[in-house]
């Protein structure tokens, strides 16, 4: 179980070989020892949590109910004064944040939206340009140096 505090992270796990023990880990000492003021903090350099102590089952039951009845704030980034432990823990927020939405869109995935496009209204101005003659003659018109003989097909044209 991990637990955040405003002062750090803990780790709790059952002791493998005393039953009614839990080994509390910590990334720093000095969470263990605001915790277990008087317990003595374990160094091991080559476990993955680095400080633990024994705490038998009861002692820790009474600690975490303390810890819950002492809690004041309403937002727990907030209380936290150290800053590297405060930017972890927004690190922690984020990923749980995105997990969170992973999850609602494996739950309610968006519906998949097939968009056809319309057909171009008939139109039979438009027709009548797209037909090669017309195409050609439009053309022709667009490159005379005399835009009013329409191409040189007029009939109305003077010299």
């Amino acid at each position: 179980m991990w637990i955040f505090t405003s002062d750090g992270m803990i780790s709790i796990v059952r002791h493998r070989e005393e039953t009614q023990t839990f080994m509390v880990r910590a990334r720093q000492p000095e969470v263990l020892q605001a915790l277990f003021p008087e317990s003595e903090v374990i160094t091991t350099p080559e476990a993955d949590y680095r400080y633990r102590i024994n705490v038998c089952q009861s002692d820790l039951i009474e600690l975490i109910t303390d810890e819950l009845e002492d809690l004041q704030y309403d937002n727990f980034k907030n209380n936290i004064t150290d800053h590297d432990y405060h930017m972890a823990c927004g690190r922690v927020w984020s990923v749980m944040y995105n997990y969170q939405q992973g999850m609602e869109r494996l739950k309610h995935p968006e519906p998949k939206v097939h968009t056809i496009k319309p057909k171009a209204k008939y139109d039979p101005k438009l027709e009548h340009y797209k037909r090669p003659g017309q195409q050609a003659r439009q053309q022709r018109i667009a490159r005379s140096a005399f835009p009013d003989d329409f191409g040189g097909c007029s009939d109305n044209y003077q010299k």
